[in-house]
């Protein structure tokens, strides 16, 4: 059966150096029931700096969190791409490019290999990009200006906003319109997890971050509910 999939707006506190992992980090691992602590970061949207990783590795440091990461850029990091991510418990997607990202990974067959590990249970995670490529589609600004794209993996049956305070007006109207499906938003601080392809809970991490529901109805006019929201706290 397929397992859980984080789609979030939130991730590590990039105002503190090094980076500190917000609560999301645990709420992954608690849904995995493993004893081990298996995380791999994917910054392909972000063409894989390497001072993006470097950060993501201070952050971890001294933790019980077994850290890797997976590179593409210009060849990948490690022998066997697919055994390394099933290897894993946790499999996070840093924010940056959505388009560039899926170009990217298609190229590389690692959207299948995503699926897989979906399929065998590894939790799927990510931040901004990292939350809009497990859905149909959603919108992005990887092209510069803000538009909608149906491109995405498709694991979930919806669409998907982040920094849905300056993308609000655009996601109604591309759902209004039928160019994406019914889906869900989150505020900057919020998140939704799925299990299998079912919603089952919002999170936040923070105080008023919020997430929605988004419909059209049959008469073409579009509803927006506000989820209830759990608020994670920092173990």
């Amino acid at each position: 059966m397929p397992g859980h999939i984080l789609a979030t707006s939130m991730g590590c506190n990039r105002a503190r150096d090094p980076w500190q992992p917000g609560p999301i980090f645990d709420y992954a691992f608690d849904l995995t029931g493993a004893s081990t602590r298996r995380l791999c970061v994917l910054t392909t949207a972000g063409g894989d700096q390497e001072a993006t990783i470097r950060q993501f590795h201070a952050a971890f440091e001294g933790t019980s969190v077994e850290l890797s990461h997976l590179v593409l850029f210009d060849k990948p990091n490690v022998a066997d791409v697919e055994q390394h991510l099933r290897g894993q418990d946790v499999i996070w997607v840093d924010r940056g490019s959505l388009v560039n990202l899926l170009a990217v990974w298609r190229a590389h067959q690692v959207d299948r290999i995503l699926r897989d590990c979906w399929l065998a249970g590894v939790v799927l995670a990510g931040e901004s990009a990292g939350s809009l490529c497990w859905h149909e589609g959603g919108t992005t600004d990887s092209f510069g200006d803000v538009r909608g794209v149906r491109d995405g993996l498709g694991l979930v049956p919806f669409s998907n906003a982040v920094h849905y305070g300056e993308r609000r007006d655009l996601f109604r109207d591309l759902i209004g319109s039928g160019e994406l499906p019914k889906g869900y938003a989150t505020d900057a601080g919020a998140g939704l997890h799925y299990e299998g392809t079912e919603l089952v809970a919002a999170v936040s991490d923070r105080e008023n971050a919020c997430a929605y529901r988004v419909e059209r109805q049959a008469d073409g006019s579009v509803r927006e509910e506000p989820l209830d929201v759990r608020r994670l706290k920092r173990s």
